[in-house]
């Protein structure tokens, strides 16, 4: 994840002319939040209960990058 997303944001920033892009994780994968914070992703805020997994609610937290001029993703 840690080479691949630069190259993913860079593409979505330069080539497709992004704005933003967002990330939506599941609240108890830890794993997955701390690479998003490492990514530099900020976080926005949680979604509680919004979706389904195991017939049993899960709330989503959000993460966001905005592109900033001559960002490195």
């Amino acid at each position: 994840m840690k080479e691949a997303m630069p190259i993913i944001c860079d593409y979505g920033f330069d080539k497709l002319e992004l704005n933003r892009i967002e990330g939506f994780v599941d609240s108890e994968n830890k794993n997955c939040k701390r690479a998003m914070s490492k990514l530099d992703f900020e976080y926005e805020g949680t979604m509680r209960d919004c979706e389904i997994k195991n017939d049993k609610f899960i709330s989503v937290d959000i993460y966001s990058k905005i592109k900033r001029l001559k960002t490195n993703c």
